[in-house]
């Protein structure tokens, strides 16, 4: 988390959303440390995502950190394509490790083109395959390469503009939306 505080940015005034996010556990531990007005929570997994599960990662971060979390959070189940999001009011999302399960991308992709404000970004930690085809370990499905998902992101007018190393195969790729 040092890492992504260190080198990605955002203001508390901007509005985020989280896809895939379970209980948004990694996502309340970076806004307790550097807060944005509004964070958009989008699971489809209803008994992972609830405004409990939630609640229970901020009482556990606020003290573990003694600090208070002060952004406003909304919860959604439905597919991003059928979430009401006003266009272009969206400043950052966030995909922890969950990119290769999001399905359908042929609707996820101009979903997100649509909610980004310009200037605005998508920040992946992904693992990925690296030499050869990878599968994920805990869902078993396919790991992309990072040319794949350039491809995805380019096919929306979105660009890599940081990538960083989390661990051997797991990176950090942020791409901005011109």
């Amino acid at each position: 988390m040092k890492q992504l505080l260190e080198h990605f940015s955002w203001k508390p005034s901007d509005t985020l959303l989280s896809l895939g996010c379970a209980s948004a556990w990694w996502e309340v531990n970076l806004l307790l440390h550097q807060p944005c007005q509004k964070i958009i929570l989008i699971d489809p997994n209803t008994q992972l995502l609830t405004l409990e599960a939630v609640q229970e990662s901020i009482d556990y971060f606020e003290k573990k950190q003694s600090l208070s979390f002060s952004t406003q959070v909304q919860i959604s189940h439905s597919p991003l394509s059928q979430t009401p999001i006003t266009p272009h009011s969206i400043d950052g999302i966030f995909v922890f490790n969950a990119w290769h399960e999001l399905a359908p991308l042929e609707e996820i992709l101009p979903a997100l083109k649509r909610i980004v404000k310009l200037g605005g970004w998508i920040l992946l930690e992904e693992e990925l395959s690296v030499g050869h085809r990878r599968i994920h370990e805990g869902c078993a499905k396919e790991l992309y390469f990072q040319d794949e998902i350039d491809l995805q992101m380019a096919s929306i007018d979105f660009s890599l503009s940081q990538k960083l190393v989390k661990e051997k195969q797991t990176f950090y790729l942020k791409y901005m939306n011109p």
